[in-house]
């Protein structure tokens, strides 16, 4: 589908790429760009290079390399094509997309195929439920008698077997679906005999099985757990991500706690690793919970949570990698408002552990002694330090400081200090000094109107650089500066020009986002050096008079190269009064340069 221009610029306009990227990540502003640790998938940095430059609603990554407006950054998180996109965007920005009669063709058809898959997955749902009762599950049976679940429970989850790996796609295929849908919901999947020919086979065969629901108590995948030990089988296998099931945008048992909202009201969520924990929390009578479908939260379920509770109570292992998780989690879910504790479990237990070791009360009592994020961060960052060692000691106390400046409330930091300071023997004072001195640093900023940059032995380059950013961005400074007749030290540089003469011919509007669809990845680096350029540079008279800074740079440099030619010219002209003309050009252009 083609969009007009109009409405595609109106979208950006709408949709400040700082707020959007901001959902994905922390962002810190820095002069007048933001910076992160990169969020794009595929990408894990520690220290960061991705970069969002609000004034060309602009972002670029300097570790992987990836950049774009933000249509290319939603495309890239959201795993969207062009169109879903701009949709997407849309519908942020509340504005309704173009009507084309082609996309209602299309949206018609993608209804019939979610539709129909919907119906499959309903179907092998049932098949599964109803295998349940066959005599060949009796292991199935008795592990759910091994687990401690009743029947309620069974029921409300639709657990269910399955026997064998050849039953499902014969049942499926007699209810009239076809190969390729069986294949593109995955529940089935496909191997090639020896002599060529293939078949499918149940995707979960022999497995325990727990159907994946969303909020609108549609089944979209399915989830499998051996009822043996294989060391070449993973225990706990789900079906493959589909159009129906991406696994970070889904929330195991949010259709069960959707019914609870309803029924009893909610005022806290319990938040555990994977689905047995659910299914045996649940069992265990606490209803309000659901399962992140691993150890990785993100930002998707943490907005999915926030629809249902305020507070959310991370529930995971109690080993190592779990409260690792924890602590990553905890900052997603606080960073989207909500009220965030962790539920302490003993080393090596997970919620189901507990549960049958100390039993139902016991859990629910260390969900009432749950932790806040500093206090949880503290805890963990105490297991890692002797404090016996003078230096651990001193290393600790410099970590713990840093959490504790985290935290908005004065009451419960000053609280935590005192902790703190009783726990290494200091006092209240010279840690309230310390935290004041992070805090600080935190916030500090820039005097305004103070130019920072300096003109170095780049200074042409840098200057142009300058130059370009305040036309691109439309300063009234920059209004009337004539970019044209120069040999640019960069070819973007010329690019840029280029495409803003073309916007200009054309009676169009300059947006840096357009241009930047132009550059390749190499490109992009220095286009967005560009765009970073006045980054050091604080306000509007600072600006302006950086600009001017910068225009007599480039004056100046075309007069060293004017000169260079008038003086090779000179000393090869025998004409005297050809002679006396270019040394009256040289004298006028040196004078004008040492006036700059």
């Amino acid at each position: 589908m083609a969009f007009d221009e109009k409405f595609i610029e109106e979208l950006k306009q709408k949709n400040n790429i700082v707020d959007i990227v901001g959902r994905y990540c922390v962002l810190k502003k820095k002069g007048k760009s933001h910076w992160a640790c990169c969020p794009l998938p595929g990408h894990s940095e520690k220290t960061p290079s991705f970069t969002v430059n609000e004034s060309g609603q602009f972002f670029k990554c300097f570790g992987c390399g990836r950049g774009g407006d933000v249509i290319t950054f939603v495309m890239t998180m959201e795993n969207l094509d062009y169109v879903g996109a701009i949709r997407y965007l849309a519908e942020n920005a509340g504005m309704p997309m173009p009507e084309d009669k082609r996309d209602d063709e299309r949206r018609k058809q993608d209804k019939n195929t979610r539709d129909r898959q919907l119906s499959l997955m309903k179907e092998t749902a049932l098949f599964y439920v109803h295998n349940l009762r066959d005599e060949r599950a009796k292991p199935h049976n008795d592990y759910i008698a091994y687990r401690g679940i009743d029947r309620k429970t069974v029921t409300a989850f639709g657990i269910g077997a399955s026997l064998d790996f050849h039953s499902l796609p014969h049942y499926l295929a007699k209810k009239g679906y076809t190969e390729e849908e069986m294949l593109r919901c995955g529940v089935c999947q496909k191997k090639t005999r020896e002599d060529g020919s293939s078949y499918l086979f149940d995707a979960l065969g022999g497995r325990l099985i727990i159907p994946i629901i969303n909020n609108l108590n549609n089944v979209i995948a399915f989830g499998g757990r051996l009822l043996e030990q294989k060391p070449q089988f993973a225990k706990y296998k789900n079906t493959q991500e589909t159009d129906l099931f991406i696994k970070n945008r889904t929330l195991y048992n949010i259709n069960n706690l959707k019914k609870e909202k309803a029924t009893n009201g909610l005022t806290r969520i319990i938040m555990v690793e994977g689905y047995m924990d659910a299914i045996s929390v649940y069992n265990a009578g606490f209803h309000n919970v659901v399962a992140s479908m691993g150890t990785s939260l993100t930002v998707e379920q943490a907005r999915m949570l926030k629809r249902y509770a305020d507070t959310v109570l991370i529930s995971y292992d109690g080993d190592g990698a779990g409260q690792k998780a924890t602590i990553r989690g905890l900052e997603i879910l606080k960073k989207e408002g909500l009220e965030v504790k962790v539920v302490s479990l003993p080393d090596g237990l997970d919620p189901d552990d507990v549960i049958k070791k100390f039993g139902a009360e016991a859990y629910g009592q260390l969900l009432d002694d749950s932790l806040p994020l500093v206090d949880f961060k503290i805890k963990n960052l105490k297991k890692e330090y002797n404090l016996k060692n003078l230096s651990e000691k001193r290393k600790y106390l410099s970590e713990a400081i840093k959490v504790i400046a985290e935290c908005e409330n004065e009451s419960i930091k000053e609280d935590l200090l005192r902790k703190l300071g009783k726990d290494t023997d200091t006092t209240y004072e010279s840690l309230k000094r310390d935290s004041d001195k992070v805090v600080a640093r935190e916030n500090v900023e820039t005097p305004p109107e103070t130019v920072t940059k300096d003109l170095d032995e780049d200074g042409v380059k840098n200057a142009e650089r300058f130059i370009l950013c305040s036309v691109l961005l439309g300063k009234p400074y920059a209004k009337n500066y004539n970019l044209y007749g120069r040999e640019f030290s960069d070819p973007v540089h010329g690019k840029i020009v280029d495409a803003i003469g073309e916007c200009k011919d054309n009676g169009k509007e300059i947006f840096p986002s357009s241009i930047a669809g132009l550059f390749d990845e190499n490109e992009l680096v220095e286009f967005n050096a560009v765009l970073s350029s006045g980054d050091n540079v604080y306000g509007s008279d600072g600006e302006e008079k950086y600009f001017k800074d910068c225009s007599a740079i480039i004056r100046k440099d075309d007069i060293e190269k004017e000169l260079k030619i008038l003086n090779e010219t000179y000393r090869n002209e025998t004409d005297l009064s050809k002679r006396r003309e270019l040394v009256k050009a040289i004298f006028e252009l040196t004078k004008e340069s040492n006036k700059l």
